[in-house]
């Protein structure tokens, strides 16, 4: 919470908005408090400042009321103790500008006038009128009025000096005049003016208003004037002027330098080392505006400092005389030499400690680099900081990357959230364009979502920002697919290459060659990055040109080794892929490469390694489903059959379940102009019918497509070439309900060929025997299926096998036993990187606690957090786990008609098609129980019914 006590008393909440605080001695109160916030205020103290004459006959109570109608508004912020009250988590605009008022002083005292400057404007912007306005015959706010009225005086005073010195007299006359005419007596006002006046060589001026003000002291006062204005009534006798202003010709920022503290730290230290310090970074993210920052706060410690600006440079023959020229070596045309101006120029340099801060130097690169090579050799006092978009190569160059500004991941608590640098800029850059904009918890998500939009680059925040003038904030995030166009309207005093966003990678375009245009081009077909191998095989490129786009800042290098482009370059490049016509060709190589990866990676994905190719798949994610829905929308049959074939498992294991289903459905439809090879077409069928174990696909529809699949393996021989193609047989028999089917085919498969089809057999086959009553054929059967998997490091394989010797446990009454086999698989489960809500087998785990948990009412309340956690990330069978684990907690709680009722609710939300379905087998066998417990023979007897429809493998 923030009171301001600078003007009107105002109260503003976390998320910004004002609190209403009701006008009388709440005010007062309020005011009183803020004063001293975080520290207690006696009773007595509050009863004087509330009732300084005449307080009330019961003043104790009377205050106590006063603070009880303040705690409304107020709340937790107002806490009472033994030493009083207080304001507590409260921060107060009067406790800032005491604090900047005092570093203002101190950097006056070391004789900094640049940070004077800056500090004292920082803390005179807190005021929005006289302090305590609004609480008129309150005794406390008049004499703290006084108080910080002066201060504010003290403030304005150094301020003036420092403009003097930094700006000269001309710069401050008028504001001086001003302060002098409001008040002729004012003696320190009247010196600065004194000496601004004789500085502008106005010295006749000067003298006339020492003595206007020496008569009117004596009129008025009956004094001499003070030693203030004497001291500068001397000076102006003497023509002793006040100290000169710097000769610098830095520019001055109309806009405060955010996010790059650590850079601002680092740089005067790189600088002490190192007499060349380059900074790169793509464009717009700020280096020149840094390096302006760092100039100026190495003038205000007495450096000598110059800023030489390249870029509206074209001609590299000019360089030595733009430097001449910005380093004020006193030369005029007329006088200059004849010989090498480079020679000129280091001779001027020759004995000054200067440091030259160089902007945009890439578009003279090889120019910069040699001049700046040979002016280090000759000039030992000479330090530059440079700003290029790649580094200039010279030998002991040290070079700092400046990059975007960082940006709070999505989820990030809103007090936390706003301390970013990216959000801070697109709020103080916003406020320009509409001064009641301030990122509150309503908003938060949308200008996270607009600065990630842009990459957390500075320019294109900023451009954004300003955007605010015309449109609202949901408007601007809505057409941020238009970046482009949205961002072509910038300050008209900017630099050309920095008005728009196009203008800025066009700036960098435009110094590329032919070839590295084309590489770049190429590499916008990339979603979320690729490898060096990726980028040079889908680019047709070579790895020097590669690094060369990262050595110019247009492709980004990434600490795993990965190269990407910031999205708004991969826009821009797209576009002008798009114009050299080669978008389809590099799309279907794109598809074609990650194919290959899929391929590669499809057999491991079965093995002990298989986390390791997960996550080199994990790292490609973007990319291989762009290549299929690129190759869909081509309507390239034969590459979307190729690029989606061996994904099946990893959409499994990373939850990517119905996404890849769907895609799957979509290629399938694909018209078949260019057929697929059988191969493809057979995995393919299997590849989307995961769905079918949730309960979410039609088995008659599955069955079609898998009979189809069979055809073509036994045509084509493809059971040799794909031994996981006998999967789909295996499942076709067990959808049929054909157990001797089954069997046989569990039979025919050889353990050392196709041991993995042989495990999950296994696992069918030891569920008929189950059924059937041999309890000793199926626990070898289920052994068996376990050891293969255990053999092969499969972990999916070893989840469901664990998870049917938990089921032996359970039916032996081994509930701990049958619980640690789940604890087990669900830490397999959790290598492949899966959230615990989006486990496949949770539910199991979660049905034991319930059941034979200590505490019902406990579960019961981690089911609901369960639930809420499942429904967060979308997954529809397991929100129905948790609640039908939270009926069995009710059950067991004597809440019959609550735990049916749960049931009855999850009903709606189960899957179209049962048979398969873990889910509905649960609380289908919850339900007939509680029904049959409460006497509704009716709820049991459909209960039942929907039990004996089920096929699901393990329900037994």
């Amino acid at each position: 919470m923030r009171v301001e006590l600078l003007g009107p008393l105002r109260v503003r909440d976390e998320a910004g908005a004002e609190v209403a605080i009701p006008a009388g001695r709440q005010r007062a109160l309020l005011a009183r408090l803020a004063l001293e916030p975080g520290r207690a205020v006696s009773a007595a103290a509050l009863i004087d400042a509330l009732w300084p004459a005449d307080p009330p006959a019961n003043a104790a109570g009377a205050l106590h009321t006063q603070l009880s109608r303040l705690r409304g508004p107020l709340g937790a912020h107002l806490e009472s103790g033994p030493g009083g009250y207080r304001l507590t988590g409260v921060e107060t605009d009067v406790e800032a500008f005491e604090h900047m008022s005092t570093r203002t002083e101190a950097a006056s005292r070391e004789d900094s006038p640049a940070t004077v400057r800056d500090r004292a404007e920082t803390a005179l912007a807190l005021w929005r009128g006289p302090a305590l306005v609004d609480l008129d015959g309150y005794g406390f706010a008049e004499a703290a009025r006084a108080r910080l009225a002066m201060r504010r005086e003290a403030v304005a005073g150094l301020h003036l000096d420092a403009r003097l010195r930094l700006d000269g007299a001309d710069a401050v006359l008028a504001d001086l005049a001003a302060r002098h005419g409001a008040d002729l007596l004012h003696e320190p006002d009247a010196a600065r003016y004194m000496r601004a006046l004789a500085a502008a060589g106005r010295r006749a001026e000067a003298l006339a208003v020492f003595e206007s003000v020496r008569a009117a002291l004596a009129d008025e006062l009956g004094v001499d004037p003070s030693a203030v204005l004497r001291d500068a009534h001397l000076d102006v006798l003497r023509g002793i002027e006040p100290p000169p202003a710097k000769a610098t010709r830095l520019p001055q920022p109309l806009t405060s330098c955010i996010g790059r503290e650590p850079e601002l730290a680092a740089l005067p230290k790189l600088l002490e080392a190192n007499r060349l310090v380059t900074l790169i970074g793509p464009g717009g993210t700020g280096k020149t505006r840094l390096a302006v920052e760092t100039a100026h706060r190495l003038d205000a410690e007495g450096r000598e400092v110059r800023l030489v600006e390249l870029a509206p440079v074209a001609d590299a023959t000019r360089l030595p005389e733009v430097f001449i020229d910005a380093i004020g070596s006193g030369e005029s045309i007329l006088t200059r030499r004849a010989e090498d101006p480079r020679t000129r120029l280091a001779d001027a340099l020759w004995g000054r400690g200067l440091i030259v801060a160089v902007d945009n130097c890439e578009h003279l690169i090889e120019d910069v680099a040699e001049l700046l090579a040979h002016l280090l050799a000759r000039v030992p006092g000479l330090r530059v900081l440079a700003t290029s978009r790649e580094a200039l190569g010279i030998t002991g160059e040290a070079v700092l990357g400046v990059g975007p500004l960082p940006l709070p991941e999505h989820g990030e608590p809103f007090e936390d959230l706003r301390s970013h640098a990216a959000i801070r800029l697109f709020e103080e850059r916003a406020r320009q364009s509409d001064p009641e904009f301030a990122v509150d918890a309503a908003n938060a998500a949308t200008v996270l979502q607009v600065c990630t939009a842009l990459d957390g680059l500075p320019l294109a925040i900023e451009l954004a920002a300003a955007r605010l003038r015309a449109m609202s904030l949901e408007d601007l995030a809505a057409r941020l697919d238009d970046r482009f166009g949205l961002l072509a309207r910038g300050p008209r005093t900017a630099e050309p290459r920095q008005r728009t966003l196009r203008a800025v990678v066009d700036w960098s375009w435009d110094l590329l060659g032919p070839d590295e245009r084309r590489v770049l081009a190429r590499m916008s077909v990339f979603s979320g990055g690729a490898d060096l191998e990726a980028a040079c095989e889908v680019c047709s490129a070579t790895a020097d040109e590669i690094t060369g786009l990262v050595e110019k800042s247009l492709v980004q290098r990434l600490p795993g080794g990965r190269y990407r482009l910031l999205e708004t370059v991969r826009e821009y490049a797209a576009a002008r892929l798009a114009e050299t016509g080669e978008t389809a060709e590099r799309f279907e190589r794109h598809a074609v490469h990650y194919a290959r990866l899929a391929e590669e990676a499809e057999p491991h994905l079965m093995r002990a390694e298989q986390v390791e190719w997960l996550d080199r798949l994990g790292d490609d994610h973007g990319n291989l489903f762009a290549a299929i829905r690129r190759m869909i929308a081509a309507g390239n049959a034969r590459v979307a059959y190729r690029a989606l074939a061996p994904l099946s498992w990893y959409w499994w294991m990373r939850g990517y379940r119905q996404e890849g289903q769907e895609l799957a459905a979509q290629v399938r439809a694909l018209p078949d102009d260019d057929p697929a090879e059988p191969l493809h077409r057979a995995k393919v069928a299997m590849a989307g019918s995961w769905g079918l174990w949730s309960g979410r696909l039609d088995p008659s529809e599955i069955d079609a497509e898998f009979a189809a699949a069979q055809r073509l393996s036994e045509e084509y021989g493809l059971y040799e070439t794909e031994p996981m193609l006998w999967m789909i047989p295996l499942i076709r028999a067990l959808m049929a309900g054909d157990e001797d089917g089954v069997r046989a085919i569990a039979d025919d498969l050889d353990p050392a060929v196709n041991p993995w089809v042989r495990g999950i057999a296994l696992l069918f086959v030891c569920d008929y025997s189950y059924r059937d009553g041999r309890l000793e054929q199926s626990a070898a059967e289920l052994a068996e299926s376990n050891a293969i998997f255990e053999r092969l490091g499969d972990r999916f394989g070893i989840i469901l096998s664990l998870q049917g010797l938990a089921g032996d446990r359970m039916a032996a009454g081994d509930y701990p036993g049958a619980r640690g086999l789940l604890v087990r698989a669900i830490a397999a489960e959790a290598e492949f990187g899966a959230d615990l809500a989006d486990s496949v087998i949770v539910e199991s785990l979660w049905r034991i606690d319930a059941e034979h948990g200590d505490d019902p009412e406990a579960i019961l309340e981690r089911m609901r957090a369960a639930e809420r956690q499942a429904e967060r990330i979308g997954n529809a069978e397991n929100v129905v786990a948790a609640r039908v684990a939270a009926s069995i907690c009710l059950r067991r709680m004597g809440k019959l008609a609550l735990a049916r009722d749960e049931m009855l609710d999850s009903e709606a939300r189960l899957p179209q098609f049962l048979g398969f379905s873990e889910t509905a087998i649960q609380l289908y066998r919850r339900l007939e129980a509680i029904a049959r417990e409460l006497g509704d023979p009716d709820l049991q007897a459909r209960a039942a019914d929907m039990l004996t429809e089920s096929n699901w493998p393990f329900s037994s």
